[in-house]
């Protein structure tokens, strides 16, 4: 699954979050730039989320949260959500 969203309307950052649900990999990168690279095996949590800032003058905090189902989680829908302050800019299915 990948999903894309710009930020920014002076100071423009494009964001691009990439999962595979089967083997675990996540990654977010900033205008080609790694910030979240993990490898997940096992999680407790149903819902995880990252939060990170983008912009050095005009300034955006980035909250993602991918949610997945207690039991076969790489089997069935995990659903993720993208905000930039605070507002909903992208949505998807993994």
């Amino acid at each position: 699954m990948q999903m894309v969203f710009d930020v920014g309307s002076d100071e423009r950052h494009q964001v691009r979050f990439t999962f595979n649900k089967f083997w675990g990999n996540l990654s977010i990168e900033v205008d080609g730039v790694n910030v979240v690279k993990t490898l997940r095996v096992a999680s407790v949590t149903l819902v995880k989320s990252y939060d990170f800032v983008v912009g050095l003058q005009e300034q955006h905090h980035i909250h993602i949260e991918k949610h997945r189902k207690q039991l076969f989680a790489g089997f069935r829908p995990q659903l993720v959500y993208a905000y930039v302050d605070g507002q909903l800019v992208a949505q998807g299915t993994a």
